[in-house]
């Protein structure tokens, strides 16, 4: 039983591991299309129909339910 144990935790630590990778990509994707949001804002001519969805977009904006849950180690 031991062993199954070891082997659970070991593949616990590993699916962590991925899970904060994944999470690292998806911060940097937020990043980068908050970056593109703000040029085509600048961009933008005064007046015109188009309009942002949400102006002044920052990295930081983003949702509480795409925040990354708090780890709980054991």
């Amino acid at each position: 039983m031991s062993s199954l144990t070891a082997s659970l935790k070991k593949q616990n630590e590993f699916l962590q591991g991925e899970v904060e990778r994944f999470a690292n990509a998806v911060d940097s994707l937020a990043a980068q299309l908050a970056e593109a949001q703000n040029r085509i804002k600048a961009l933008e001519v005064p007046g015109s129909e188009v309009v942002p969805a949400e102006p002044d977009v920052t990295a930081e904006d983003k949702p509480a339910a795409f925040a990354r849950p708090a780890r709980h180690r054991r």
